[in-house]
């Protein structure tokens, strides 16, 4: 089990400073790995992850992170939004952090990148109204993994879980990094696409 002694939290007068940890997994999802589905926050250093490209790969670090206390009202940029299940094919209405990178398929990526497989923020789909705001009385925690370098990790309910390098975590977003995050014309076009998709089928 995770040692509850290295977490740390992330809220009050300069939670905004912290916001870049919106990009850990909240308690309980499900994560693929050698011993079947696990919760994120019972896997430990060393554990073997089922990874997007590279199969099964070892956990370097582990980190759970209080983002906001419960105390007041939750900060806007720590929400977790909802994702229905109208718009990512074969995903199942899904809850996640807003900076918590999701993989997506899509012809618009392959055409304008030469790569059908791409990343976009849930709080970018927030904006364009294909996700909505989790209302928050409980206390968020997140769970944040670190690999040696980027990585995609499978998550249950057919996501695809984007975990960024440790350098990168908290820092500008690398345009050299093996998975690349859409902008904001980019995830628009995505968006348009997945919706358009998934509400005529």
């Amino acid at each position: 089990m995770l040692d509850l002694s290295s977490t740390h939290r992330a809220f009050g007068p300069n939670a905004h400073e912290f916001s870049a940890e919106a990009s850990g997994l909240l308690l309980g999802k499900l994560i693929a790995t050698t011993l079947g589905w696990r919760p994120v926050e019972a896997l430990c250093v060393g554990d073997l992850v089922l990874t997007f490209d590279n199969g099964f790969l070892p956990i370097r670090a582990v980190r759970r992170v209080v983002l906001w206390d419960g105390d007041g009202a939750c900060p806007d940029h720590l929400r977790p939004v909802e994702i229905g299940a109208d718009l990512l094919p074969d995903v199942s209405c899904v809850r996640v952090m807003s900076h918590q990178g999701i993989m997506v398929e899509s012809d618009f990526a392959e055409s304008h990148r030469g790569d059908p497989f791409a990343v976009i923020l849930p709080g970018a789909i927030a904006q364009f109204g294909l996700a909505q705001p989790v209302h928050c009385e409980a206390p968020i925690e997140v769970i944040i993994l670190e690999f040696d370098s980027d990585e995609v990790i499978y998550g249950q309910s057919g996501m695809l879980y984007h975990v960024p390098a440790a350098a990168g975590i908290g820092g500008p977003v690398d345009t050299a990094c093996v998975y690349k995050i859409l902008n904001e014309v980019e995830t628009r076009t995505v968006l348009q696409e997945l919706h358009s998709a998934n509400t005529t089928n």
